[in-house]
């Protein structure tokens, strides 16, 4: 469990406005500024008019682009982080754009995000957690459960197995055929019924 990283609290949804001609990527930093929790982008709509990417593959690393190009994806993340003393933000945007003729455009932001109309981005906040994360409970022994429950007697197979011809997708050259000799009916659910859902 260590490996997934450290765990949030305190998750909570916001939705920034972006005026037309004011730059995103400021505003969704000036919004994490503001106390010491960590943001990451849900998602956002509009339009942007002028974008500066990162892209390895130009001479100085970085591409303007201007026109009206919708968003499709806004993604990324500023985290509070604190080195000897001083707290700063880490942490970066990544957006994909569609320009007018279809075309796709994306890349690292590294300037300029300006939007071409009304941009709404939706964030979440929460605390970043620097403690270990408590053990998970396995969510089909609650605690408030007396004992651990009976198990539930397979149901008989009531459909046939497939006959059908091979093809590429399933058991043709280039992939491995079904070796199984049993068969899979989830049309008996009575087990379900029987779990303390809530």
């Amino acid at each position: 469990m260590a490996t997934l990283g450290s765990a949030g609290i305190g998750f909570t949804p916001h939705v920034i406005t972006v005026k037309t001609g004011e730059d995103v990527s400021s505003k969704i930093m000036s919004f994490s500024q503001h106390g010491p929790r960590a943001v990451c982008i849900l998602s956002a709509n509009g339009a942007i008019s002028n974008v500066t990417l990162r892209q390895a593959a130009t001479s100085g690393g970085t591409v303007t682009y201007e026109g009206r190009f919708e968003i499709l994806s806004l993604s990324g993340s500023f985290l509070l982080s604190e080195s000897g003393g001083q707290r700063s933000r880490t942490g970066g945007l990544s957006v994909s754009l569609a320009g007018p003729d279809g075309r796709v455009l994306g890349g690292g932001v590294a300037g300029l995000l300006t939007a071409a109309s009304p941009v709404q981005v939706v964030v979440g906040s929460f605390i970043a957690s620097k403690r270990q994360p408590k053990q998970i409970n396995n969510p089909l022994e609650p605690m408030s459960a007396p004992g651990k429950l009976a198990p539930v007697a397979a149901p008989a197979p009531s459909s046939p197995t497939s006959r059908g011809t091979l093809s590429e997708s399933s058991g043709g050259p280039g992939s491995p055929p079904n070796q199984s000799t049993g068969t899979c009916n989830n049309s008996n659910q009575q087990g379900l019924s029987n779990m303390p859902w809530k």
